[in-house]
């Protein structure tokens, strides 16, 4: 029966963090500029099964780091302009499509596991 109760608190906690970053994800998602940015680094590979690649974009004296997909390599090249979100307070950049709302859904229901978890628990106390 404790499993109930430790599996819903760190459900519940782990929602309310992920929820935070996500938030501020969203916060550029509405009020970001899309500007362009031009490309300073290529992954190093974008072919294969690798799941992280990282591009580097620089835009007004500073570089974001932003992971892309594998066929970024294949529309865009080093110095290149690129079109993405941006919020000058915020340290990181979003694609123009990018979208964060199917994220806050499974945290929803994420923190409503975990709330059952607790609440399943002390009814069988």
């Amino acid at each position: 029966m404790k499993l109930y109760l430790w599996g819903g608190i760190i459900l519940v906690f782990t929602s309310l963090f992920f929820s935070v970053i996500n938030y501020r994800e969203y916060v550029v998602e509405r009020d970001g500029v899309v500007v362009d940015m031009q490309i300073a680094k290529m992954p190093e590979k974008c072919k294969g099964i690798r799941l992280s690649r990282y591009a580097q974009f620089y835009f007004e004296g500073k570089t974001y780091t932003k992971q892309v997909k594998s066929t970024f390599c294949e529309h865009h090249r080093l110095g290149e302009t690129v079109a993405l979100k941006y919020l000058p307070e915020v340290d990181f950049v979003m694609f123009p499509s990018e979208t964060v709302a199917p994220a806050f859904y499974l945290l929803a229901l994420s923190l409503a596991a975990g709330i059952y978890g607790v609440v399943v628990y002390f009814r069988r106390r």
